[in-house]
């Protein structure tokens, strides 16, 4: 049976032919013997006589060699009453067919890329035609099904009616056609009609079809009439060709541009012999698609020489593995879909007449061309070589000489950093996204840019970007490259080790983070993070936060540097730098940072990152800018949001600074209901330091000095009970011993009623008795003691008082009981040089840029609120961190 006879391009050309020439003796036969040329051919006399008056042979040559097949076929329907009865049916009932044959038949004899089932629906249209009358046509079918080797000669393709001047070369895909590629040749060619873009490149891997997407897509544009060139040339500079037996080099190959200008300018005269120049003196003002195929060969330097010096009528589509550079638009080629690579798969192996191949089931065919990672060449090499012999297994298994030719010219043309990324993403192996290359390597991101784009360049990488909001890019190794890459056994690197040790670590720290934040929700070393994506940032930021306290604040910021450029609207990236600021008392900036990373993640529409900045933010407006009620608003947001302790706690120390003391007292009573642990022991001092105020407030401004002991023995009574109990840190001691020496000056005030409230302050003294270790290492103790003496030199303090007041283990010599008695630690003294109502600065020689304190830590002034001018006002101060960039004071005594 002819259906499963192997059809090339001449042998249907030469059955096609056989059926027009039956068709034609027909018409000599049984039309013309009897009507004259005009009367027999009707409309399509005057077309075919001009065609026989142009012919040199035309007087020799009947008419009815000048009809095509259309043009045969209808008049031959339209005499139909002439003609034996039997042709005349035959003749009809194939009408249907002969109009699918005609595009097919165009096709064959004016050498155009043919579809894959042109041969089959050829061979079933001629093989209809079974009556006496299609002699010659019998005749071939049944050269064609007795010999399989037959393959007839002299035959070329037919270029009188072609309008545009071309020297493309026949199709190498004919047995098949182009399969799976319509989406991209009909991308191709809208861009070349356009010709918006001077150069169009057809990037891909070796073998991925790149040579038969460009030459289809050319002769499309040949055939189109709309197409504005007057001129399509050709040139391959293919230098090697992979066949079943190993890679072989082309005879006569085209190695350079030099040589491919020559080989141009022949198509338009056989005896062109000149360079470029010569080449751009003949295309001038001729509209020109140049098609220069496989020009990776060539280095990039010339292609733009070629390109400078060509008219601009010129377009040009290059096919190339790496592509040339800035000045193209580029067209990556991928591998087929796995449908078209199976139907590929199975036409060729047909056509080549394997048939333990083409009959395998769809699963396996699927199996094999994806181990064949569904590349055209890698199919057909594959076909080949069982044909040749191979075992198919075997062959599958090892194609080292394809991925040779397909992808060792490409590898040993890149840089030492895209090869040490390709080694590092073969021992990944797995999808590794921009992000956690950048994490994982030293490479910088400018430098790791580059190499993942010479990377796609060569086809040796796969970059995805994801179609979420993200936009994350993902990197992967090609299969070509990740088979290639086995084949040279990557080198055991350092650098590779370090790479996958620092990403076993990014996973560590990912589940560390992950239980931070499940436990921890608003500690500042848990990183937030949006999706998966964010992970590698995530990973950078925490350890900027681990490094800022353990190392150095400048690598903490190049840590926070790097995240953002992977990560630039990620919010977290500017709280952790916020906060880092901070604490380095950078505060404007800091406040800034904060503000940016807000607009971030209101941008996102992240109702969770607004509430974190919000919370960091208030924190920091209310401590290190000293500006609560700027920070008000924010810790209400973050409370509104997260109505946990650590929220509620916030926003009652800030309305206390605020002196809205019974709203705070209502939120710190709040965060005790579920405060654990050292939220818990902050929330109880917070509130202890809400009562202590409170009562300030009352004393000092109010005058009100029973109401203000009251308030003191209140907050004095909560602190006890933690630290009588065992739970305690400093700062609640502080604010315990405090509460008491502020309920002392309450007593000490004249006029005061104090009968009703010497059983709570002696009660409370004897509670400070009780536990004298822990509060004389109080910086507050020398305070309590004097205010404790000034108290006692009019009334009678209980036994415990005396006891501490007599302590002379903190004493020099002076009386006990003397206002001057009770010693400062020793203090820096200077002088008020600004004063802005809440905070101010302090000069000192010793500290050039001065030194700020807020009025929070002034211990003998009202407090925030505070209408004085203090400028000039001497003072004495102490300093925790004298080296810090900028100074602070965390106690402060105005001399008076």
């Amino acid at each position: 049976m002819l259906s499963h006879v192997a059809m090339t391009r001449a042998r249907l050309f030469t059955l096609v032919d056989a059926l027009e020439s039956d068709m034609r003796r027909v018409l000599l036969d049984y039309v013309l013997d009897h009507l004259s040329e005009e009367e027999a051919l009707g409309s399509s006399y005057e077309r075919a006589s001009q065609r026989q008056a142009v012919d040199r042979l035309g007087d020799d040559s009947p008419i009815t060699n000048y009809l095509d097949l259309q043009e045969s076929y209808d008049t031959l329907n339209r005499h139909r009453l002439a003609l034996p009865s039997d042709l005349a049916q035959e003749l009809r009932d194939n009408t249907g067919q002969i109009n699918s044959l005609i595009p097919i038949r165009n096709r064959v004899m004016h050498g155009r890329p043919l579809n894959p089932d042109d041969p089959e629906l050829t061979i079933t249209i001629c093989q209809s035609f079974i009556t006496r009358y299609w002699a010659t046509t019998s005749e071939v079918i049944n050269r064609l099904s007795n010999d399989p080797t037959w393959e007839p000669i002299n035959v070329t393709q037919d270029r009188q009616s072609d309008q545009v001047l071309h020297n493309l070369p026949l199709p190498e895909y004919d047995e098949t056609g182009l399969i799976g590629r319509e989406s991209d040749r009909e991308n191709i060619i809208k861009h070349i009609l356009r010709r918006r873009e001077p150069i169009i490149t057809i990037v891909g891997e070796g073998g991925i079809g790149k040579t038969a997407l460009a030459l289809d897509a050319a002769y499309k544009i040949l055939d189109n009439p709309d197409s504005p060139y007057e001129c399509i040339l050709w040139v391959s500079l293919k230098t090697e060709r992979l066949t079943a037996r190993g890679v072989v080099s082309v005879a006569d190959a085209v190695r350079d541009l030099t040589g491919a200008a020559k080989s141009l300018g022949r198509a338009l005269d056989d005896g062109f012999a000149g360079g470029v120049t010569d080449l751009a003196d003949a295309l001038e003002g001729v509209q020109t698609l140049m098609i220069i195929d496989n020009l990776e060969t060539v280095a990039g330097d010339e292609v733009t020489a070629l390109y400078d010096s060509l008219p601009t009528c010129v377009t040009f589509l290059f096919t190339s593995r790496v592509g040339v550079g800035q000045i193209e638009r580029r067209f990556p080629l991928e591998p087929l879909k796995s449908r078209d690579s199976s139907i590929l798969f199975r036409h060729f192996a047909k056509f080549r007449g394997v048939k333990s191949l083409s009959s395998l089931s769809v699963k396996t065919i699927s199996e094999v061309v994806k181990r064949l990672r569904n590349s055209p060449l890698a199919i057909r090499w594959y076909i080949l070589s069982v044909e040749a012999g191979q075992e198919p297994r075997l062959a599958l298994s090892s194609q080292s000489t394809l991925l040779d030719f397909c992808v060792r010219s490409v590898y040993e043309k890149m840089g030492n950093t895209s090869r040490l990324l390709l080694t590092m993403l073969f021992a990944l192996d797995h999808e590794a996204s921009f992000d956690e290359l950048a994490v994982i390597t030293d490479i910088s991101i400018d430098q790791l840019r580059s190499s993942v784009h010479e990377l796609i360049g060569g086809s040796m990488v796969i970059l995805e970007v994801g179609s979420d909001r993200s936009m994350v890019s993902r990197v992967s190794l090609t299969e070509s490259a990740r088979n290639f890459l086995r084949t040279v056994t990557p080198p055991k690197s350092e650098i590779v080790n370090d790479a996958l040790e620092k990403q076993r670590e990014v996973r560590r720290s990912e589940e560390l983070r992950r239980a931070d934040e499940s436990s921890r929700r608003l500690a500042p070393s848990v990183v937030r993070t949006r999706d998966n994506n964010d992970t590698p940032t995530a990973y950078l930021l925490r350890q900027a936060l681990v490094v800022s306290r353990s190392e150095s604040f400048a690598k903490a910021l190049d840590l926070i540097s790097r995240a953002r450029e992977l990560n630039p609207e990620y919010w977290e990236v500017d709280r952790v730098e916020a906060f880092l600021l901070s604490a380095k008392n950078y505060t404007n900036q800091s406040t800034a940072v904060y503000k940016n990373a807000l607009m971030k993640a209101r941008s996102d529409d992240d109702a969770e990152g607004i509430a974190v900045v919000s919370y960091y933010l208030a924190g920091h407006l209310s401590r290190a800018a000293n500006a609560p009620d700027e920070a008000l608003p924010f810790a209400k947001a973050a409370h509104g949001h997260f109505n946990i302790s650590e929220t509620a706690q916030q926003l009652g120390k800030i309305l206390t600074w605020l002196g809205e003391f019974k709203d705070a007292q209502l939120y710190l009573e709040q965060a005790l209901e579920s405060a654990t642990g050292k939220t818990k022991l902050i929330t109880i001092t917070s509130l202890v330091e809400s009562w202590r105020r409170w009562a300030e407030k009352l004393l000092t401004q109010e005058h009100r000095p029973i109401d203000a002991a009251h308030k003191a023995y209140a907050g004095f009574s909560i602190g006890w009970r933690e630290v009588r109990s065992g739970t305690f840190d400093r700062r609640l001691t502080e604010s315990v011993l405090e509460s008491v020496s502020l309920m002392v000056r309450c007593m000490n005030t004249r006029g005061m009623e104090k009968d009703s409230l010497l059983i709570q302050l002696n009660e409370a003294i004897k509670s400070v008795h009780s536990k004298i270790a822990i509060f004389e290492d109080c910086r507050h103790y020398t305070y309590f003691r004097r205010n404790l003496a000034s108290f006692a030199r009019s009334n009678q303090v209980s036994a415990e008082g005396r006891v501490i007041l007599s302590d002379t283990s903190i004493q020099k010599a002076e009386d006990p009981f003397s206002n001057e008695s009770a010693n400062l630690p020793d203090n820096d003294h200077g002088e008020v040089c600004s004063w802005r109502g809440t905070y101010g600065f302090i000069r000192h020689p010793d500290f050039p840029r001065n030194v700020f304190f807020p009025g929070s830590v002034v211990s003998n002034m009202p407090g925030i609120g505070d209408d004085r001018n203090l400028v000039g006002v001497a003072v004495k101060f102490n300093v925790k961190d004298k080296s810090a960039e900028r100074v602070r004071a965390d106690w402060v005594e105005l001399i008076q």
